[in-house]
Order: C-alpha cells, then sequence, then structure tokens
C-alpha cells in the first residue's frame, strides 16, 4: 500500500499538470450536464471563472455541488480504459469579487491562463465559483482505484 502522503504528492502533480476540470452538474430538476472551465488551485480549493449564461452556473448556483474531475490526455495515456484521474465531489460558492482571495485568484488565472482573464473579470456575468472538494478518488490504472479526500 502506498503512503498517504505519497499518494496526495502524486494527485497534487498530477493536477498540477490540468489547465481544465471537468464539471458535473444537475439542475434542481435532476437535469445533468457535463463541461469543463480553466481552473487554479489556492489553498485546498478549486476556482473557475464561469459565465452565469452557461448551463453548469446555474446548476453550481442552485444545488451548490457538483462532481469535479480531472484526466490525464488520451495522447498521453498508454491505455484509454486506464486513463490516469482523480474526481471529487464538491461544495460550492461564489466568491465576491471584493473578497480578498478574489484578487490572488484573478492574479493567478492571470498568469496561467493569459490576458484573457482581465477581459473575462470585466464582464458583468462572470462568476468567480469556488469548488471546495471532498470524498474522490484518484485512480492511477487498472485496480488502482484509491479513495482520498480533499485536496
Amino acid at each position: 500500500m502506498t503512503n498517504p502522503n505519497e499518494i496526495a504528492t502524486e494527485v497534487h502533480e498530477f493536477v498540477g499538470h490540468c489547465k481544465t476540470v471537468i464539471l458535473s452538474t444537475v439542475s434542481e430538476l435532476g437535469e445533468p450536464n457535463a463541461s469543463y472551465a480553466p481552473f487554479v488551485q489556492e489553498g485546498g480549493a478549486f476556482y473557475v471563472l464561469i459565465s452565469g449564461l452557461a448551463k453548469h452556473t446555474s446548476n453550481l448556483l442552485t444545488t451548490g455541488q457538483c462532481h469535479a474531475m480531472f484526466i490525464a490526455d488520451e495522447k498521453e495515456s498508454v491505455n484509454v480504459f486506464a486513463r490516469k484521474r482523480v474526481s471529487y465531489a464538491c461544495d460550492v460558492a461564489i466568491v465576491p469579487r471584493e473578497e480578498s482571495i478574489a484578487k490572488v485568484v484573478f492574479d493567478q488565472m492571470h498568469k496561467r491562463f493569459g490576458p484573457t482573464i482581465e477581459m473575462l473579470v470585466g464582464l458583468p456575468d462572470f462568476r468567480l465559483v469556488r469548488l471546495v472538494p471532498g470524498e474522490g478518488v484518484w485512480v492511477r490504472g487498472f485496480a488502482q482505484a484509491i479513495p482520498v479526500r480533499g485536496f
């Protein structure tokens, strides 16, 4: 069995190579939706800047939860049936732009994604959303699904 600290390091390194997160959301009527968003990580949470016009945004705000998945690129996977991935059940919250963490996150997004962030931050329909990971699973290959908690 792998040491929990080694697993945490593996997961952090893996997620650190990802630029987007796949979001699984559901509407208040139970309608599922799959989408994605660029993200940054700060203080054990993932942050996405998403349009209020997108279906996933209304789903996130209505339910306050989602499932987030980070998955290896198909081209980098030896076998597409065993792609490395980690997924979490997440609690969701809007981050007001005036909170100090918003500036930290926007600065990280600008460094990671470039000047497009400045334009998006200026659009009134875009929301900064915090995804706080809870229970999850780190899959590093066939028969290698390891429960994880938080990030």
